[in-house]
């Protein structure tokens, strides 16, 4: 007979990694994820699927926030026992687990999260955080614009760099220089990225995140060479096999900043007037969190948007990110752990448990994905997803499969008519119809008249909120570089959800079945929503 004692791994011998490596190969399970993917883990994924109801699993991960950040969470779960613990742990025990750490979120407790909301808050910290800066500032965002603030924040860095600072910047110099509002003068990001390299800043183009075969090939062994991980390399791979298989370019659609490593910035905001503009906003007098008023945008080209400053431990993973990208697209080498870049200092800042989740261009599952159509499928108290688009077919599908006692407890925000996606409007209407009858509530953000590019959610229950650069559409959800924030506290999710009903407060919810379509098929809109989804 098989000793058993022999396929176990007792929880007396477990260690720090053993135990995060459990969590990992779990959480990316659950949602979807091949094992392979990490290394041939075929006896963890059969452990886990001889004993696990996928269902019931998801539902009680839901039921804690949407993601396991501790070994002791599983012992509630469904079809978990000591037994299939100490097997598993047996099976990761011996991992190279780099590539599933590269994969799975990856958590961080302790942190203080401050929420930002409109551009002259989140513009007046953006410029006091790299005025603060000694070390160095790690910066990845889409568009930097050539326009009033977002030389207010080139002008920050570059007293950063006489300060002696270290600047890593990734921008897309491409899709900046289309600009806005029928300018292409404030898409010149070339004038800003010369004074920065002149002063000594490194900057990269994200624009180029694809390879030839020929090239990769090349690439990869020079990078190989030169120290880079396989855990990174093989990221390079899979956005490799999606651009050959599907054709379709690939954007780093991510923004986030981290400053010394301890301070972060995560959000769904670009640096421009649009975005980060001085203009005050139009206040409520009733409505302020943390002693700054709520309000919408005064000018119709002004974008109503946010982000978030964390102050603790996150910096670690969110620079391990920046590294990823940063060496793939041919930056200098430097190392996330080295004392400089994660000084010995005091990480414990607040009580803000933090967990970063990120996808790319052909991974294996979207965990960001995976995580919104749990949340919504396992809603059981109070759930609220602002987003300004609502593109993607399979968040649709899974909406419109709730039966009343879940959908009711629903509600998403979204700006309907005033709106920069030009078939936003024509899947809502193609899609809402059996949601809204089932009692998904919907709020138009378009009855302020201002466009509203906030990405948020809610979650009551485990009162956790998410926040970062992800649209609900086929492109976040397929063929982008994304990343967002899960913040679970108690009194954080609270601040939240003031500023969330602050933008239901203003927005119109839609009372009549009328607004959405019965019969989408009999809409044109239909039509050219779906064949631009993945283009748009």
């Amino acid at each position: 007979m098989e000793d058993l004692h022999m396929n176990k791994l007792p929880a007396a011998e477990w260690d720090n990694r053993v135990e995060q490596d459990i969590i990992n190969v779990v959480n990316y399970y659950l949602s979807g994820g091949s094992l392979k993917a990490a290394k041939e883990m075929d006896k963890a994924k059969e452990l886990l699927a001889d004993v696990l109801n996928d269902r019931e699993a998801r539902a009680h991960r839901q039921a804690l926030g949407g993601v396991i950040t501790e070994i002791s969470q599983l012992s509630g779960m469904p079809g978990f026992s000591r037994e299939l613990l100490e097997r598993l742990a047996l099976e990761v025990s011996g991992l190279d687990s780099d590539k599933l750490r590269m994969l799975a979120p990856q958590t961080t407790r302790h942190n203080r999260v401050d929420p930002y909301v409109n551009g002259p808050q989140c513009l007046e910290m953006i410029l006091e955080e790299i005025g603060k800066a000694r070390r160095y500032i790690h910066l990845s965002i889409m568009l930097f614009f050539n326009d009033h603030s977002g030389n207010l924040i080139a002008a920050a860095l570059l007293q950063a760099l006489e300060r002696g600072v270290e600047v890593r910047i990734m921008v897309n110099y491409t899709v900046t220089a289309l600009g806005y509002g029928k300018n292409l003068e404030v898409g010149k990001f070339s004038k800003i990225s010369r004074m920065l390299e002149n002063a000594g800043a490194r900057l990269l183009d994200t624009f180029n995140s694809y390879y030839s075969a020929a090239e990769w090939s090349e690439k990869r062994a020079e990078l190989k060479s030169r120290g880079v991980s396989e855990s990174i390399l093989f990221l390079q791979d899979k956005v490799q096999e999606d651009v050959e298989i599907t054709g379709l370019n690939v954007i780093d659609h991510r923004k986030f900043m981290v400053i010394d490593g301890i301070t972060s910035i995560v959000g769904s905001l670009n640096f421009g007037d649009q975005y980060t503009y001085q203009t005050p906003i139009e206040a409520s007098s009733l409505v302020e969190v943390d002693g700054r008023p709520m309000g919408t945008p005064s000018g119709e080209e002004e974008w109503h948007d946010g982000c978030f400053r964390i102050q603790g431990a996150a910096a670690l993973p969110l620079n391990a990110v920046f590294q990823s990208r940063w060496l793939l697209l041919g930056g200098d080498h430097f190392d996330p752990e080295d004392d400089f870049y994660h000084p010995d200092t005091n990480y414990a800042l607040g009580e803000e448990e933090c967990t970063l989740f990120v996808s790319f261009p052909g991974n294996p599952v979207n965990l960001i994905q995976q995580y919104y159509l749990d949340l919504i499928t396992y809603a059981a108290e109070e759930t609220v997803i602002v987003n300004p688009y609502l593109i993607d077919q399979a968040f649709w599908d899974r909406l419109g499969e709730l039966g009343p006692d879940c959908s009711c407890h629903l509600a998403i925000c979204n700006p309907l008519e005033v709106n920069d996606h030009p078939t936003n409007r024509a899947a809502v209407r193609s899609n809402m119809y059996e949601p809204f009858l089932n009692g998904v509530s919907f709020y138009d953000y378009s009855f302020t008249g201002r466009f509203s590019h906030w990405k948020i959610t809610y979650d009551h229950r485990s009162r956790a909120v998410f926040h970062g650069s992800y649209n609900i559409n086929e492109r976040s959800a397929c063929h982008d570089f994304e990343l967002g924030l899960l913040v679970k506290g108690e009194g954080f999710a609270k601040r939240i959800k003031s500023m969330i009903d602050y933008d239901l407060g203003v927005s119109k919810k839609i009372s009549d079945k009328k607004e959405f379509f019965k019969h989408p098929w009999m809409h044109p809109g239909t039509y050219l929503n779906k064949a631009t989804q993945n283009y748009t």
